[in-house]
């Protein structure tokens, strides 16, 4: 056993607290982190539901589920009436009590029942989205997991079309990134709610500017598209380097205009007026 020397009445005070606590059996409160994990599936299939978005609702603190659909977060401070939220693209968001989520090995999310038509025939070719190669504008972008989306909306005077590749333009340092693919409704100008069925995902190397410029090639998922505005944006899900040199990633713009981003999951839609970044899409209609 040791003494401190306290000095002071407040410190008298709860020094003599502790004493009568220790007489009478009372531990002191110990702080530890406490932590969920488990794995999450997808209903129809039982396969594993690769990065999908884990977090508290009342809290920061999150996660993504790897390759396999584990997932772990550590809670700094667990509130008991908080709530664990699991969402991926094209399925129903699943919501559980924290102190039920912590008794569970295994989430099941289950599919969207709004799926996309799906239309065989579309002869006319178009490129939409930004028209200049000749880049003049950069927007550094964290390479760190935040939920955080960059885009821009898109109105096209089509009933009905399908969209082929979606090109973008970007310097990378990193030795490889994993990027994810959105496309959402608009609402009074902002980002809604998820069109595309699919988690849609692609990983780059390290490139600049003058590389081969990455797309997302979507044609074999054979999507039809019924909405004339939309937002295509992508979020940036990791980045990894092998070698101690400096890991950065930027969005390229080529022209003035407009993009809209949110640099968190949870923080809100902001806009951008000064240029927007390269986005570029191949369609038939």
């Amino acid at each position: 056993m040791y003494f401190m020397k306290l000095s002071g009445k407040r410190n008298s005070y709860f020094f003599l607290l502790w004493i009568i606590a220790g007489s009478l059996g009372i531990s002191a409160p110990v702080f530890s982190q406490t932590q969920i994990k488990g794995r999450v599936i997808y209903e129809k299939d039982e396969t594993p539901a690769a990065f999908a978005t884990v977090e508290l609702v009342n809290q920061k603190e999150g996660s993504l589920s790897d390759k396999s659909g584990n997932f772990s977060i550590s809670i700094s401070k667990l509130q008991h009436d908080d709530t664990l939220s699991i969402s991926s693209v094209g399925y129903e968001t699943l919501k559980i009590p924290v102190l039920a989520a912590m008794k569970r090995s295994e989430f099941v999310l289950t599919e969207k029942t709004q799926n996309l038509e799906a239309v065989t025939i579309f002869n006319t070719r178009h490129v939409e989205g930004s028209s200049s190669e000749s880049v003049g504008y950069y927007r550094s972008w964290t390479h760190e997991n935040t939920g955080g989306e960059i885009g821009r909306i898109f109105t096209l005077p089509y009933k009905q079309f399908k969209i082929d590749k979606i090109r973008f333009k970007v310097s990378n340092l990193c030795d490889t990134c994993l990027l994810r693919l959105h496309m959402r409704t608009v609402v009074d100008g902002k980002p809604g709610e998820e069109i595309l069925k699919d988690s849609i995902t692609l990983t780059i190397n390290k490139l600049t500017l003058d590389n081969k410029v990455p797309e997302f090639d979507i044609s074999a998922y054979d999507f039809t598209f019924t909405q004339n505005q939309f937002f295509v944006g992508i979020e940036v899900l990791n980045c990894r380097s092998k070698t101690p040199e400096p890991c950065t990633f930027c969005f390229a713009g080529t022209e003035k205009g407009k993009y809209i981003y949110k640099s968190k999951g949870t923080t809100e839609w902001l806009n951008s007026d000064d240029y927007t970044i390269h986005l570029k899409l191949f369609l038939r209609y």
